[in-house]
């Protein structure tokens, strides 16, 4: 099974960007993979390079304890979704991870919060991370429609399923059962054989109206995983199912890239 080469965080020492931290930790754990922590400081408002520098020193703390061993806290001067945008554009195979904060607020998307900004224009896949993180990750949730690039997301989604030891769940909006199933089984057999111990789970909610179906839903995975197909050009304006999802939803969410192979 694939995997993500590094995982970048990004932290302002909030709570929701330190949610991110955590979770960064623990996946880079777990995949045996370095971890980049970024904090961003453009001298506004009082962060400057000696604040950034105290919120990376503490988020590597963090992360450390809570696993990662190749870690690596840098300070970047510069607005933080330019900085982040950056980190993508050099490592789009990376795992960016980031706090949810701003992501489905009305206010977040007009004025562009860095979680919104990334969502629309990051080359790397991105996780949301939200403060309080789960207890214990049950299941991941990888919604699908049957396309390609829907199977690129679920893929993906595989891999954060196994970082996390988390049952993964393939889900499918139809407007009824027989439909939904026979999409499911189509995905299933485009992703071919799992690693030995991976069972994937299959559920239909039976909603044609796949944004309402799969936000609806969201409290029931504590990681829902979509692909990005629609977050840019005229289907953003008029509202593609993963632009509603990503705002819509209240998950930690893996928003995937499936631009790239």
């Amino acid at each position: 099974m694939e995997s993500y080469p590094r995982v970048i965080v990004g932290t302002d020492g909030s709570p929701d960007a330190t949610a991110a931290v955590s979770l960064g930790a623990r996946v880079a754990s777990s995949l045996g993979v370095p971890l980049t922590i970024l904090v961003a400081y453009d001298g506004d408002s009082g962060r400057d390079r000696e604040w950034a520098e105290g919120i990376a020193t503490a988020a590597a703390t963090l992360a450390k304890g809570g696993g990662a061993t190749d870690v690596t806290s840098n300070p970047a001067a510069g607005e933080p979704d330019d900085v982040l945008l950056g980190a993508a554009e050099e490592n789009p195979e990376a795992l960016l991870i980031v706090g949810s904060s701003g992501l489905t607020k009305a206010t977040g998307r007009l004025f562009g919060s860095t979680s919104n900004k990334l969502a629309h224009h990051s080359l790397a896949d991105v996780l949301y991370a939200r403060d309080p993180l789960p207890h214990a990750w049950n299941f991941v949730g990888l919604a699908t429609d049957g396309s390609d690039t829907s199977v690129k997301a679920v893929r993906r989604g595989l891999i954060l399923a196994r970082a996390l030891k988390a049952k993964p769940r393939l889900i499918t909006a139809a407007k009824n059962e027989e439909a939904g199933a026979e999409t499911l089984a189509e995905v299933a057999a485009k992703i071919g054989e799992l690693p030995d111990g991976v069972e994937l789970q299959r559920e239909v909610i039976p909603n044609s109206d796949a944004d309402s179906a799969l936000t609806g839903k969201a409290w029931k995975w504590e990681l829902l995983v979509i692909g990005n197909r629609g977050m840019s050009g005229p289907a953003r304006l008029l509202g593609s199912v993963a632009n509603k999802v990503t705002h819509g939803a209240e998950s930690n969410l893996l928003l995937v890239n499936t631009s790239r192979g």
